[in-house]
């Protein structure tokens, strides 16, 4: 498998691995920042003829990340194009909408991710969506800041399970 290299995010080829066996037709994300999540997720639909859209949302805060149009130009540079949309959009503004699978990666913390499976528990429960999202071991816990809850706060309440070994760039499943 050929996916990007994101030196803080060793499971990516879980990430792809989810894509290539849930085979996803509508895949929504939070967070693209530089793309890399996003292209290992394109790739996944186009190395194992997945018939799928990425939905990607980010503010892309140029200070940290970069804009909107260097994203494009990574992703274009993994010739996934055709599988993503991108817009700008602050989850705190989304309107849920029907979707297979859910990568959601905004600074996470317990109040986000409470607040995102409160707006989809139906479609987890129900409609059989899954959602992974950064974070969620107890020493990501440790980088949480402010009077934020930790993930692990809520990790009774959501019932998400660690992928990953406890270190900071964990990830996390809801199904």
């Amino acid at each position: 498998m050929n996916i990007p290299s994101h030196g803080k995010y060793k499971w990516l080829p879980k990430l792809y691995n989810a894509v290539t066996a849930l085979k996803p037709n509508k895949i929504i994300e939070f967070g693209p920042a530089s793309g890399e999540t996003t292209i290992t997720m394109a790739l996944a639909l186009k190395d194992n003829n997945i018939d799928g859209i990425i939905k990607s949302y980010d503010i892309w805060n140029n200070d940290y990340w970069g804009t909107q149009y260097n994203t494009q130009n990574n992703i274009d540079a993994w010739g996934v194009r055709d599988y993503i949309q991108l817009d700008n959009l602050d989850f705190y503004d989304w309107e849920p909408e029907p979707f297979d699978f859910m990568y959601f990666d905004i600074n996470n913390n317990g109040d986000k991710i409470l607040t995102l499976y409160n707006a989809i528990q139906e479609q987890i429960h129900m409609a059989g969506s899954v959602v992974y999202f950064e974070g969620g071991s107890k020493e990501r816990d440790n980088f949480v800041k402010g009077e934020s809850k930790k993930m692990n706060d809520v990790k009774a309440e959501i019932n998400y399970r660690v992928l990953t070994d406890n270190i900071k760039y964990s990830v996390s499943r809801i199904s």
